[in-house]
């Protein structure tokens, strides 16, 4: 009986290890300049991804950037519309977000509430996006609803001219969407993301004085820290 209780625990205990690593990221390599991570558990068909990049702009730039979704359609990637549905206060705001289609599948889209928090320690500060209340806006036929959908930037300082951006997340697509084909799309989403933001960064088309101008935006930077 104790030799079986023994054996019972030492399966119990391999069987967290194997969980707790599939839990880890994994480097999935390197892509447009852009450091691509994954994790997924063995009961997981579709992979969490997340991507990092360095760019040459201070944290405020980088802010003013994640934190205006409008322009979300001119940098990130298949997406075709993201329309702030209500300004409830610093903490949390709605939105619509209209995705491409991957050939040949329809358009999907979401409504999902944005959170801003800050870390007090590191000053990083996450913007995610998670799909909630789907009732906010009317279902269409042309395009399926994610109701399993979460993504974030991740915004952390380096230096007052350097910030590491961070871009991780997960989506069931609903409808008939091979898994392989969902997980080729992780790959490309953060890399293509997060090589378009350094560049419209880099390039100077980011104007921080919409941080002040759009209210979401003037909201959430009443609550940040940024760093002397």
């Amino acid at each position: 009986m104790r030799a079986l209780t023994h054996t019972l625990m030492a399966i119990a205990i391999a069987t967290t290890s194997v969980a707790v690593r599939a839990q880890e990221w994994q480097p999935n390599g390197e892509k447009m300049g852009v450091q691509l991570y994954a994790k997924s558990s063995p009961d997981e068909s579709l992979k969490t991804f997340k991507g990092v990049v360095r760019v040459k702009a201070s944290m405020k730039q980088v802010l003013a950037a994640v934190l205006v979704r409008e322009t979300f359609p001119e940098w990130v990637y298949n997406m075709l519309e993201d329309k702030t549905l209500t300004t409830d206060n610093a903490d949390q705001s709605y939105c619509y977000i209209w995705i491409k289609g991957v050939w040949p599948t329809n358009d999907r889209d979401t409504v999902a509430r944005v959170t801003v928090k800050q870390n007090p320690e590191t000053l990083a500060v996450s913007v995610v996006a998670k799909s909630e209340e789907q009732h906010r806006v009317p279902l269409r036929k042309d395009r399926v609803r994610m109701t399993n959908m979460s993504s974030g930037f991740t915004v952390i300082p380096v230096s007052a001219t350097e910030t590491e951006v961070q871009l991780e997340g997960l989506a069931d697509p609903a409808g008939s969407i091979p898994s392989f084909l969902t997980n080729m799309v992780a790959d490309d989403l953060p890399a293509k993301t997060l090589s378009a933001l350094k560049a419209r960064l880099e390039s100077g088309k980011v104007d921080v004085s919409v941080l002040d101008t759009v209210p979401f935006a003037q909201l959430s930077m009443q609550k940040i820290k940024l760093p002397q």
